[in-house]
Protein backbone atom coordinates (compact mmCIF):
# COMPACT_ATOMS: atom_id res chain seq x y z
CA UNK A 1 0.00 0.00 0.00
CA UNK A 2 2.56 2.63 0.40
CA UNK A 3 4.44 1.86 -2.73
CA UNK A 4 1.20 2.42 -4.14
CA UNK A 5 1.01 5.76 -2.49
CA UNK A 6 4.53 6.70 -2.96
CA UNK A 7 4.00 6.13 -6.65
CA UNK A 8 0.65 8.39 -7.32
CA UNK A 9 3.13 11.34 -5.45
CA UNK A 10 5.74 10.96 -7.77
CA UNK A 11 3.14 10.98 -10.52
CA UNK A 12 2.14 14.07 -9.59
CA UNK A 13 5.63 15.34 -9.43
CA UNK A 14 6.57 14.32 -13.02
CA UNK A 15 3.33 15.45 -14.51
CA UNK A 16 4.23 19.28 -12.57
CA UNK A 17 8.00 19.28 -14.01
CA UNK A 18 6.93 18.28 -17.38
CA UNK A 19 4.12 20.83 -17.46
CA UNK A 20 6.37 23.47 -16.34
CA UNK A 21 9.19 22.11 -18.35
CA UNK A 22 6.10 22.29 -21.31
CA UNK A 23 5.46 26.02 -20.42
CA UNK A 24 8.93 27.36 -20.80
CA UNK A 25 9.84 25.56 -23.90
CA UNK A 26 6.29 26.52 -25.41
CA UNK A 27 6.60 30.08 -24.42
CA UNK A 28 10.50 30.16 -25.87
CA UNK A 29 9.60 28.26 -29.22
CA UNK A 30 6.47 30.94 -29.93
CA UNK A 31 9.05 33.94 -29.14
CA UNK A 32 11.34 32.41 -31.46
CA UNK A 33 8.81 31.37 -34.08
CA UNK A 34 6.51 34.49 -33.74
CA UNK A 35 8.29 36.67 -37.11
CA UNK A 36 7.34 33.05 -38.94
CA UNK A 37 3.75 31.86 -37.71
CA UNK A 38 2.38 35.05 -36.17
CA UNK A 39 -0.91 32.83 -34.80
CA UNK A 40 1.66 31.16 -32.49
CA UNK A 41 1.75 34.39 -30.11
CA UNK A 42 -2.50 35.11 -29.96
CA UNK A 43 -2.96 34.43 -26.22
CA UNK A 44 -3.93 36.30 -22.88
CA UNK A 45 -1.78 37.27 -20.10
CA UNK A 46 -3.02 37.81 -15.92
CA UNK A 47 -1.17 40.47 -14.11
CA UNK A 48 -1.32 41.55 -10.25
CA UNK A 49 0.23 44.60 -10.09
CA UNK A 50 2.94 45.51 -7.73
CA UNK A 51 1.57 46.55 -4.27
CA UNK A 52 4.18 47.50 -1.99
CA UNK A 53 3.37 46.65 2.01
CA UNK A 54 6.00 48.39 4.28
CA UNK A 55 6.21 48.34 8.29
CA UNK A 56 7.20 52.11 9.39
CA UNK A 57 9.20 52.08 6.77
CA UNK A 58 11.62 49.66 7.86
CA UNK A 59 10.45 46.64 5.72
CA UNK A 60 9.32 46.97 2.51
CA UNK A 61 7.92 43.84 0.29
CA UNK A 62 6.86 44.17 -2.92
CA UNK A 63 4.48 40.95 -4.45
CA UNK A 64 3.86 41.42 -8.43
CA UNK A 65 2.45 38.43 -10.52
CA UNK A 66 2.12 38.13 -14.27
CA UNK A 67 1.31 34.98 -16.96
CA UNK A 68 1.04 35.21 -20.49
CA UNK A 69 -0.83 32.13 -22.16
CA UNK A 70 -0.60 31.98 -26.06
CA UNK A 71 -1.20 29.15 -28.40
CA UNK A 72 2.69 28.07 -28.26
CA UNK A 73 2.45 28.06 -24.50
CA UNK A 74 -0.93 25.61 -24.58
CA UNK A 75 0.83 23.34 -27.54
CA UNK A 76 3.97 22.65 -25.41
CA UNK A 77 1.73 22.00 -21.92
CA UNK A 78 -0.41 19.60 -24.35
CA UNK A 79 2.81 17.92 -25.61
CA UNK A 80 4.58 17.75 -22.33
CA UNK A 81 0.78 15.45 -20.93
CA UNK A 82 1.13 13.38 -23.85
CA UNK A 83 4.69 12.56 -22.96
CA UNK A 84 3.75 11.96 -19.36
CA UNK A 85 1.23 9.59 -20.79
CA UNK A 86 3.74 7.92 -22.67
CA UNK A 87 5.94 7.58 -19.48
CA UNK A 88 3.18 6.59 -17.19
Amino acid sequence: MKTSLRNKNHNWLLLSILMIIGLILGSLLGQVLKPYLPFLAIGQSLELQPRPFSIADVFSLTFGFSIRFDLATLIGIIIAFFIYRRLD
